[in-house]
């Protein structure tokens, strides 16, 4: 399975990011740097695109444990 959903976005924000990263380093430190630099961005974002992914579309808070509610219905 491939991005799906708002991550999409996402991912066009990681590659757009690594692509500016690349422009900043190139000029700082060269192109090689550059280029090195704009692979790990766009895999770090990737990444944790695709781990954000398996956690759901709309990443819900998962409570564990019981939980009473005292006085609900008191008047």
């Amino acid at each position: 399975m491939g991005i799906r959903g708002r991550f999409l976005t996402l991912a066009a924000a990681a590659i757009g990011v690594s692509f500016v990263g690349f422009i900043v380093f190139s000029i700082a430190l060269g192109k090689l740097a550059g280029f090195i630099a704009m692979l790990v961005m766009a895999a770090a974002g990737l990444v944790t695109i695709y781990v954000k992914q398996r956690g759901g579309l709309h990443n819900k808070r998962r409570d564990r444990g019981i939980f009473i509610y005292h006085n609900l219905f008191k008047h």
